[in-house]
């Protein structure tokens, strides 16, 4: 099956049920879906490009995304959706790598495309859509022009579908190599964890660049003739209108965005009952944050591991999982990623390749295998050589794994600080600071030190009104922690660097203390 079969299937047999809503703007059937698609597929090699040629995209959330998504498949011209948060600099440098055919710019975003377009040589066209967008090719006349012919193209399995970029989180993405074969085993892999019905209803709530043809661009909803409502971006006042409205069963969604949402004012008199599935990630929930959704939404959450290498399929922490209550293994079953998804294998090794005992103090590193894991990243030979141990994709992520086979993430491999020759996991430190009440968010990194190689650095944004001070939290962290692992030095700041996956940018924050090092209390 191919990701273009989506969309074929569902105007045989669906053809009259709404597949795409913009609110307040465009809604399509799955029967204009697939014609317009199949003509946009026709208006891109109509200009010169050919199967293999990447087509880069750079816009907001909005519907010509999907399209975009269904017009690429059709063509076997492989889309590469990019960061629209990116710097000009970052943008480029990602897209000369990537070496985009064409380009197409939403008129938003024109003004900002033109300040880095001139570095991409390769693009031989830009599209513009959306508006007045002053490029001299339109999306909707190219559209309009092309043949409604099935293209003239053979695309199998094993072809590339999408280049999903990397989080970024360590210097420029890396474009992973997504095949349709790595698309359709995902949404198989979500659809036999969530509950997803005939006819659903997905909210667009994440970025559509972010994993392109993931969760965000493609949900398991479609596979059952379902539709996709795509707001302009994610508002949480605005989230509960719309699941009541829409009737949406279900969404992907991260745990700051539903914390975001159960604390809206009134937030109970919109009615949820409709929602059945909400794909979560990025970081694990907190039991009062659970509490707190439950309460709201209902007990529909999955949160799930993974990366734009594993097609975001890694891990999921089920609902019947998922303990506020109980015994100190069951509720820490909170802090894990749950137990492999259906189509997933995962294992947790030593620096051998040896299985670390199941006895949830034991660190090793993930590494997953499955059809769902691309094979490599673009053009990139020696990062994929490096990021493979045979058929095992190795993650970078330490972890511990406990008798239930529940895996905990303790730290990135490239995040663990060395301090005295001691291994200290980041995360562990910041769970702890996170549990001081005046602590909004934490990240802890290593920064220079002369005696110890490495000292612990913290970086806290405090909560509103907060006058808590670096001895205050020092003082909290030394009662819950060895001494070898409390921080040595807090700094407070306004806001942490996040990427558009919701991930701290550690990255930025040494950068900043190479730049100005501090002199961390021995």
């Amino acid at each position: 099956m191919l990701v273009s079969d989506i969309v074929r299937n569902n105007a045989r047999f669906f053809g009259d049920k709404e597949a795409v809503v913009v609110p307040g703007g465009t809604t399509r059937t799955w029967s204009d879906l697939d014609t317009r698609t199949t003509r946009f597929a026709n208006a891109l090699l109509g200009l010169g490009l050919s199967k293999g040629d990447r087509i880069a995209l750079f816009s907001p959330n909005c519907g010509e995304f999907l399209e975009f998504f269904f017009a690429t498949a059709k063509s076997g011209i492989i889309g590469a959706a990019v960061n629209i948060r990116l710097s000009a600099h970052e943008l480029s440098s990602y897209l000369a790598y990537v070496e985009p055919a064409a380009v197409l710019v939403h008129a938003d975003l024109a003004d900002n495309a033109r300040t880095w377009l001139p570095d991409v040589p390769s693009a031989r066209h830009v599209i513009g859509f959306g508006g007045d967008h002053g490029f001299a090719l339109d999306l909707e006349q190219l559209i309009a022009r092309a043949s409604a012919e099935e293209p003239s193209v053979h695309v199998g399995e094993d072809d590339v579908y999408q280049l999903g970029a990397t989080s970024g989180t360590t210097g420029i993405p890396k474009a992973a190599v997504l095949t349709h074969r790595n698309a359709i085993a995902a949404l198989q892999n979500w659809l036999a964890e969530l509950p997803v019905p005939e006819y659903g209803t997905a909210l667009q709530c994440i970025p559509m660049f972010f994993n392109p043809g993931g969760p965000s661009g493609l949900h398991p909803v479609l596979l059952k003739g379902g539709r996709t409502v795509i707001p302009p971006a994610f508002d949480p006042a605005e989230f509960p209108r719309l699941v009541q409205e829409y009737r949406v069963t279900n969404t992907t969604i991260v745990p700051t965005m539903v914390q975001m949402v159960v604390s809206q004012p009134d937030v109970e008199r919109y009615d949820f009952s409709s929602l059945r599935g909400i794909m979560s990630g990025g970081s694990p929930y907190s039991a009062g944050v659970l509490k707190r959704a439950r309460e709201v939404l209902g007990d529909v959450l999955y949160p799930l591991y993974g990366m734009a290498e594993s097609y975001s399929c890694g891990a999921v922490l089920r609902p019947e999982d998922q303990f506020t209550e109980g015994t100190e293994q069951q509720v820490g079953w909170l802090d894990s990623i749950g137990r492999p998804l259906t189509m997933i294998n995962l294992r947790v090794v030593d620096p051998d390749g040896n299985d670390v005992p199941h006895d949830g103090r034991t660190s090793g590193e993930i590494w997953l295998s499955g059809p769902s894991v691309s094979p490599g990243y673009f053009n990139m030979a020696e990062e994929t050589a490096r990021s493979r141990a045979g058929e095992w994709f190795r993650t970078g992520d330490v972890a511990v794994i406990d008798s239930e086979g529940f895996v905990t993430i303790v730290d990135r491999l490239k995040d663990m600080i060395i301090t005295g020759g001691i291994n200290v996991f980041s995360i562990e430190v910041e769970r702890v600071l996170q549990d001081h009440p005046e602590v909004e968010q934490a990240a802890v990194i290593g920064v220079p030190h002369e005696k110890w190689g490495e000292a612990i650095h913290a970086v806290v944004r405090r909560r509103e009104g907060s006058t808590l001070t670096e001895a205050e939290l020092v003082d909290f962290a030394a009662q819950r922690l060895s001494g070898y692992k409390k921080p040595r030095s807090v700094e407070f700041v306004d806001a942490l660097p996040i990427s558009a996956t919701g991930k701290v940018l550690k990255k930025e924050l040494r950068e900043r203390h190479v730049r100005t090092p501090r002199h961390p209390a021995s």
